[in-house]
Formats: structure tokens, sequence, C-alpha cells
């Protein structure tokens, strides 16, 4: 089963091995599958497979439009099947949440990243795990939909379902969450609490929930003019290069309205996918654009984030480059009724989304070669 977009990407498959240079090209094998799926009446299992595979082809081609369609058209198919397939069709919806998100349909956004755990409550059960996992997805969909109130009442509620049901880690999961959304509103006090009482549930032996506790405790610190904070905690933690690598800190995007410049495409939606290197130390290096789509005005403002960013220490071979990340960013305006007329277009503010696209087959390709290419040079 394919996970939310915002967890992880599904397989896509690239047209030939890109190199450096080289403008990367997604065929759309996963489009024909999808279609010759449906040609042949496939059972509804392996048609919404095949619809949810076909959906992060085109994402991550950057045809949001198609992704939205082909998702949109494999609920309306399978939806009166959610009592047999719950976790299926939990999967649509909350796919379709991000790719809204990325194309700058609030409404379907949150009405999608809603429908993903009303389908689980409602054929799973409100305390059972995946149900659980989906409304902490839920209320992270919330905070960025600039709804931190519910969102809170989302993870405090999950937080205590799991307790009820004995899930130590998706408690301790959700009180962490209770805490980041504290430290944004620069609750420390209460951030603190959380993270101590996530640390706690978790149990002695969560390594993990401690160093995320203590990033909580060291981002508090920064803001009260700690400068040594972040080198302190770095010189501390340390994790396996093989997980996903864990943010310390990093600087806000520029504010992408403040340069307004170029030509905006027609269809008013911009994104680069941009590659970059976590060194052992944590600190990222050349970092660069390996596809972009109307963006360009605001490349080296994402590059200036990126290179600010600090990871926690890799634990790796001696030699060893590190590991090679690819991000999505999106820049667009959210889609609207504009004042005045009855059309819906694109309005207002525009602002940047991101996700991770390393494992699809398509980048995860550029991926591995950069890594061959640099331990080659450490090598000779």
């Amino acid at each position: 089963m394919i996970l939310p977009l915002l967890l992880a990407v599904a397989q896509t498959a690239p047209a030939s091995p890109p190199v450096q240079g080289d403008v990367i090209v997604i065929a759309p094998r996963l489009e024909k599958e999808l279609a010759a799926c449906l040609a042949r009446n496939c059972p509804p299992a392996e048609e919404v497979e095949a619809s949810l595979q076909a959906s992060v082809e085109q994402f991550a081609d950057g045809r949001y439009a198609d992704a939205r369609r082909t998702l949109q058209r494999a609920i309306r198919r399978n939806k009166d099947r959610a009592a047999t397939m719950p976790g299926p069709i939990s999967s649509l919806y909350a796919t379709l949440a991000t790719v809204a998100e990325h194309e700058g349909e609030s409404s379907l956004w949150l009405a999608s990243a809603r429908n993903s755990v009303l389908t689980l409550r409602r054929h799973v059960g409100e305390a059972a795990r995946p149900t659980l996992e989906a409304e902490l997805a839920f209320g992270d969909n919330l905070v960025q939909l600039g709804q931190p109130d519910s969102a809170g009442d989302i993870y405090a509620k999950a937080q205590r379902l799991a307790i009820a049901r004995g899930e130590s880690r998706m408690a301790a999961a959700a009180a962490f969450r209770r805490a980041w959304l504290a430290l944004q509103q620069r609750s420390h006090k209460e951030a603190e609490s959380f993270a101590n009482e996530a640390v706690a549930l978790a149990g002695p032996d969560n390594r993990f929930m401690s160093d995320l506790r203590d990033i909580v405790v060291m981002r508090i610190a920064l803001r009260r003019g700690d400068e040594g904070a972040v080198d302190a905690l770095a010189a501390r933690l340390r994790q396996a290069a093989t997980v996903k690598p864990l943010l310390l800190t990093s600087p806000p995007v520029d504010d992408v309205n403040s340069s307004l410049l170029g030509v905006v495409p027609a269809e008013g939606i911009r994104f680069a996918d941009v590659g970059y290197w976590i060194r052992p130390d944590g600190r990222t290096a050349d970092a660069e654009v390996l596809r972009t789509s109307g963006l360009g005005q605001w490349g080296p403002g994402i590059l200036k984030q990126i290179k600010g960013r600090r990871y926690v220490p890799l634990t790796l071979e001696a030699g060893d480059p590190g590991v090679f990340r690819i991000d999505r960013y999106t820049v667009r305006a959210s889609v609207q009724f504009v004042t005045g007329t009855r059309v819906r277009q694109r309005a207002g503010r525009l602002s940047v989304h991101v996700v991770d696209l390393t494992e699809t087959d398509a980048l995860s390709t550029v991926q591995q070669q950069r890594t061959a290419a640099a331990r080659v040079r450490t090598e000779t």
C-alpha cells in the first residue's frame, strides 16, 4: 500500500537515467498501467493501487491537475467500497490532500484530509492504530492550513485514545506534536512540558523521542539568545544514515512575495526539485536545482535556505560523503473566488510548500548517481 505523499512517495519511472545537467524526464509508464487496468476491469484493490501510483508519477512530473483528476476519479469509482477497503480509500483521500495543497486548492485539501481520517474512523474504529496515525496526519494538515487550535484538539484526542489503547509510541507522537505546536506559538513552558510528557510516554529506551525533546529545548535556548545551543546539541547527537535525516534548525524561506519577477505560468504554479547533500557533520552542501518550472527567480533564496539547515550528524564510515536528498518546492497562490466575480482563480499572497521526493524512482536515480560519483572522488 502506498503511504500518503506527505510521508513517502510511490515509484515512478525515468525515461532514461539522467546525469548532471540533464533535464529530468518522467515517462508515463504508470499512467499506461492504470489505463490497461481499467480497460480489463481489474479488481478494485488493484485499480486503487494503480491510481495511487499513477497520481504520484504525475505529481512528480509537475502535472498536479492530472494527479488530482486521477485521484478524484478513483475516489468516485471506489468510495462505496470503503467498508471493505478502508485503508486504500483513506490513502486516496490522503494523497489527494497533498496534491491539493501544492495545487492551491485549500478547500479540497481540508476536505480530503478530513475524509481520509473519517473513512478510518467509520470502518476501522476510532482508536485503531491506522486511525490514530491518520488523526495525527489530519492535525498536521490543520497546522499547515492555519488552524492550530483545531490541530491541538486533534492531537490531544489522539493522545488520549492512544493512552487508553496502550499505544505508548502513538501517544508519545501526539504529545510531541503538541510540544512542537506550542513551540511554534512561542509557549515555551508548555512546549517543554509536552516534550517531557512525550519522553515519559515513549519510555526510557526510546532514544529518538529523547532526541526530539532535546531539539525542542535547543530551539527554545536559541530563541533566548544561546547561539551555541545548536553546536552543543549537534556534538552530542548521532543518527544512522539509513533513516530520514532529523532537522535541528533551518532558516525561513525568503518571502516570495517580495520578488515577483518573471512571467507567471498560465496555471499559476511554479515548482523546482532541489538536490543537496547532508554531510556527516549534519551540515548541507552542494545544493543544486535539478529541475524547475518558472521558479528561477526564487532559486537563490531556496538554495540559501537549504544551505542554512543543520541536521543531526550522521553515523557513517570514514570518507563517506553523506546522504543526497531531493525536495520539491512549490510556489503558488490559493484558488478562490475573487470579490466581484463568480470565477475561481488564483489570488492573494504566494506561499511555499515542500515535499520530499528522494524516494521516487526518477529522482532516486539522480541520488544514486550523485552518491556513486562522490564516493569515487573520495576513493581516488
